[in-house]
């Protein structure tokens, strides 16, 4: 993902043109990175990835290995494979130029699938190669930016974002894709941008879009839009995360702060995505959510007003006291199994994969 520092300058050059349309679009707020490195942490770095200058996104296909995406010093794709049982982490000797990877996303057990601004690509589980296999072109004239990937299925994938002529007249497109990473279907809503995507369950995702009534979760049945629940005013959605059908969350706050911080966490119903009361996540700004139960789920981001790493656990909807991590800034976070989770991001020199 993308990053701004306190002061609004962007943190990673070269992709200046994304920042206004994805505060303004997707209605997500980038995030910036941590201040500094935490103090007393709870847990020791997994892993200095080498090669690699940060960690955008981590899936677990399965209960021995996860999938991290990101870029290197020159914001080419690289990908990072970790074993789950020890953290060790191996980056792909290679690289997709430029194409800075920003989700990855994991429709069975061998193939996962990452995005850049405007490319798609398979990451394979076993060695963290990749390959882009789609191009999505925008209209002529437009740009087209994906941010986020979502696989209900073995078969379906989510590409989401948007595109436009300019930043300030963009729309909402999903792409559906096939497990093999090749665009099926190409859809538009009303909105301005879509900024998060989650799935709980095969036929039923959950979409965070900019629509003119306001910053919304839409239904997204079987790749179609469908109803939406607007959310209160002056709010921005960062990620959306659920547990199968049991239980969904989105991870957000105010726009009207100083600073603006993600610290906020809507439930909301896996059936039909309206949201619930927020709950505050007292000095925590959060950057990454995953759910691991029909109970439970985790949040990477930065204990405020330091913003120092740490990570969050949120259990029946109370939010426990964030404990510290190391590095610099923490991105994602995703489960091989309950107990064994990572988080990924970078640190003053380059990415890291933290267990948590």
């Amino acid at each position: 993902m993308l990053s701004i520092s306190r002061g609004g300058e962007p943190t990673v050059p070269g992709i200046q043109l994304r920042l206004a349309a994805v505060v303004a679009a997707l209605g997500v707020l980038v995030l910036p990175a941590a201040a500094s490195a935490a103090t007393g942490a709870a847990h020791a770095v997994a892993g200095q990835v080498a090669g690699v200058s940060s960690l955008s996104s981590v899936q677990c296909p399965t209960a021995k290995t996860c999938v991290a995406v990101g870029v290197d010093s020159s914001l080419n794709g690289k990908s990072v494979i970790i074993t789950a049982a020890t953290g060790a982490a191996k980056a792909w000797s290679g690289k997709l130029a430029n194409q800075a990877m920003h989700d990855v996303a994991c429709p069975t057990a061998t193939t996962c699938l990452a995005v850049a601004d405007d490319a798609v690509a398979t990451v394979a589980v076993s060695t963290g190669a990749m390959k882009v296999t789609a191009k999505p072109m925008p209209p002529a004239g437009d740009i087209v930016a994906m941010d986020r990937v979502a696989c209900p299925s073995a078969t379906t994938c989510y590409a989401v974002g948007f595109e436009g002529p300019t930043f300030s007249n963009t729309k909402a497109i999903v792409f559906a894709l096939s497990a093999a990473g090749k665009v099926l279907a190409k859809r538009t809503s009303k909105g301005k941008g879509v900024g998060s995507i989650a799935c709980p369950s095969s036929t039923l995702c959950l979409i965070s879009d900019n629509l003119p009534t306001g910053l919304a979760i839409q239904q997204l049945n079987n790749g179609q839009f469908g109803t939406s629940h607007t959310l209160p005013a002056n709010t921005f959605i960062q990620s959306i995360a659920c547990f199968n059908a049991s239980l969904c969350y989105a991870l957000g706050g105010k726009t009207t702060g100083s600073p603006v911080v993600a610290d906020e966490l809507f439930p909301v119903n896996p059936a039909t995505g309206a949201p619930g009361a927020a709950i505050a996540l007292s000095n925590f700004d959060g950057t990454g959510l995953t759910c691991i139960s029909a109970t439970e789920c985790r949040i990477v981001g930065s204990v405020t007003p330091a913003f120092t790493p740490a990570v969050l656990n949120v259990t029946n909807g109370k939010a426990a006291t964030p404990a510290g991590e190391p590095g610099s800034s923490l991105d994602g976070i995703a489960c091989a199994t309950t107990a064994l989770c990572y988080a990924v991001g970078s640190n003053s020199t380059g990415a890291i994969v933290d267990k948590v």
